[in-house]
């Protein structure tokens, strides 16, 4: 694959970033919580973020598909998830907040369910692109319209095992 890297956020800054959302999220919290990470993107995300969080942590992941090709297609739940969230404290987590489209559909899943509480965590916000009105309780880092990869995001399969984040041409 021929295509230039060009890096936007380099792995110390991510996880410095990280450690500081679980100290905001430890502050939050009290109780037990559960993370439902949004996969495949924000696997990497979830697990560096939970080592991190000092409550007690309940971890299950949610897959969905709604993107071909960079754009938005049908919504599709290919895995819920296990965890009976029901009257629990819940955090979503997602690798990136683009347009809402795909996070609103699985915020309607994870309501249906019951919690108590629910807030976004999101590694990466792009405002510019935001469709449906969603804000995250949670972000790491707001970027630009730009495509990146890395840190569990890819472009076809390209740049998910990246330890930083980098833009794409």
């Amino acid at each position: 694959m021929d295509m230039e890297i060009k890096p936007l956020i380099n792995s110390y800054d991510l996880h410095k970033r990280i450690i500081e959302i679980a100290k905001d999220i430890d502050r939050d919290f009290k109780e037990d919580i559960y993370i439902l990470g949004i996969l495949n993107g924000a696997f990497m995300f979830v697990s560096d973020l939970v080592k991190h969080i000092k409550n007690k942590v309940y971890i299950d992941f949610v897959k969905a598909s709604s993107y071909e090709n960079k754009e938005f297609s049908e919504f599709k739940l290919i895995c819920d998830i296990k965890l009976d969230i029901k009257d629990k404290a819940v955090i979503l987590v997602d690798d990136i907040l683009d347009t809402g489209k795909t996070l609103q559909k699985i915020i309607d899943v994870v309501l249906s369910k019951n919690p108590k509480t629910l807030k976004i965590c999101t590694l990466l916000d792009k405002p510019s692109r935001r469709i449906v009105d969603i804000k995250a309780d949670y972000i790491g880092f707001c970027i630009e319209d730009r495509f990146v990869v890395g840190y569990g995001l890819d472009y076809n399969g390209f740049g998910r095992n990246l330890d930083f984040i980098a833009m794409i041409d």
